[in-house]
């Protein structure tokens, strides 16, 4: 009989984080667990991993009330949902993502692992242990990073970091996407060294982006191709969001463009991606008369093409978890400008694949960015080092690779289920 493993997410939309769920609970399915997907109202599902999921037996289950912003109403009724769902669904195992899935997932199956307790009590109901008939579930939560900074205020982040605390206690593992997640998560007070696992998310580096490119499918980037030829180029792929710090990013330019950068008129930025911030940052560039030297985007689908493009890859961010986009960029051969914060440190060895810089410094970004800019021969030293860090083999599997990650999670349901990895 195989195992039934329940995952849950706040949000099934188009994020790393949605893609590394959906092809979790497809390799499981294929693998022979029972997997179900319950998740929230989804404005921009990615369908093609929804259809592959589905084709491989995953059964996906929406709850309307389950949603990202803080609501009481819709709260109670969502926890609710979770609970009947459970119930129903009588899983081994609960695995939930993000925060909002993460506190009301975890509390519901604690719940009914309580309920679970007292109905199976011999000395309550006078039943004997070998007749119990609801096996206690496993929790697993993974944060995708955590909010404990820069996404609040204080009062609201240290409200986070109490319900946290004590969520945690009920929770048998958690998994941190890096290192840094998860001792900054412990230097918090989150849970207990041995609760916590590190697994990366994965990142589909089997086709290159540079095979891609050798075999003409960079139609769609043309006209950018244009506009950038014989420039040097700064650029940034990421959602235009406050905690991603693309305000600092565009304070620093016209610090850039004004230092003694040999032939700086040939620099150029490239911000690709959307978010409440844009027009915002829009405004600064064309207030600082600098619409010649920055391209905005929007979001596209030749992300990689983009990065690949670039000659130096910048992540300005407040806070941030892991970040995909600096494991592409590294095994492009990309030297990378990226703050100190959280996860990004355990992703970019500083001094050696790029310059880490304290968050919140647009002067501090700028010099970093200066100093790759003046010198082609960091910037490759650098962008070597890069491809040889995140290519890497560790435990018979490439480090960052989606095929470690699968591996990890399933020696991680073993352990906790009692049995062998099957892949």
């Amino acid at each position: 009989m195989s195992h039934k493993i329940v995952h849950t997410i706040t949000r099934l939309d188009k994020g790393g984080s949605s893609e590394n769920i959906l092809l979790t609970v497809t390799h499981l399915a294929r693998q022979g667990y029972d997997c179900s997907l319950i998740y929230g109202k989804t404005t921009d599902p990615p369908v093609e991993l929804i259809k592959e999921a589905e084709t491989a037996g995953v059964k996906f289950i929406p709850i309307e009330s389950l949603v990202r912003s803080i609501s009481p109403v819709c709260d109670f009724l969502a926890f609710l949902r979770l609970l009947v769902l459970l119930r129903l669904l009588r899983p081994d195992l609960v695995h939930t993502h993000s925060s909002k899935a993460g506190i009301l997932g975890r509390w519901a199956a604690w719940f009914l692992n309580l309920l679970s307790l007292i109905t199976n009590h011999p000395y309550l109901i006078g039943r004997s242990p070998e007749r119990r008939q609801s096996p206690i579930i496993k929790i697993i939560h993974t944060p995708h990073g955590h909010v404990f900074y820069g996404y609040y205020g204080k009062t609201i982040s240290a409200i986070f970091v109490l319900i946290e605390k004590i969520t945690v206690i009920i929770t048998d593992k958690i998994i941190a996407l890096t290192k840094g997640e998860k001792n900054e998560s412990l230097a918090y007070g989150v849970g207990r060294a041995e609760q916590w696992e590190v697994i990366h998310s994965g990142v589909d580096l089997s086709v290159s982006p540079l095979v891609r490119l050798s075999v003409g499918s960079l139609n769609s980037t043309n006209q950018l191709i244009h506009q950038l030829t014989n420039k040097l180029i700064v650029g940034s792929v990421g959602r235009l969001d406050p905690v991603k710090g693309y305000k600092y990013f565009v304070e620093a330019i016209p610090l850039i463009t004004q230092s003694p950068i040999t032939n700086h008129q040939s620099l150029k930025f490239l911000i690709v991606g959307d978010g409440t911030e844009r027009e915002n940052l829009q405004s600064v560039i064309c207030n600082l008369k600098l619409e010649d030297k920055v391209i905005f985007t929007g979001w596209r689908d030749d992300v990689e093409e983009l990065i690949n493009l670039t000659d130096i890859y910048v992540q300005p961010s407040v806070n941030e978890g892991m970040g995909k986009t600096l494991i592409y960029a590294q095994a492009l051969g990309k030297p990378i400008v990226a703050t100190k914060v959280q996860g990004i440190p355990s992703v970019v060895k500083g001094g050696v694949t790029g310059i880490l810089v304290p968050a919140k410094n647009p002067q501090a970004l700028a010099e970093a960015i200066v100093k790759l800019a003046k010198s082609k021969e960091i910037r490759e030293r650098m962008g070597e080092e890069g491809k040889k860090w995140v290519s890497e083999t560790v435990d018979g599997y490439v480090r960052f690779s989606s095929e470690r990650m699968l591996h990890l999670i399933e020696k991680l349901y073993a352990e906790l289920l009692g049995g062998k990895v099957k892949c």
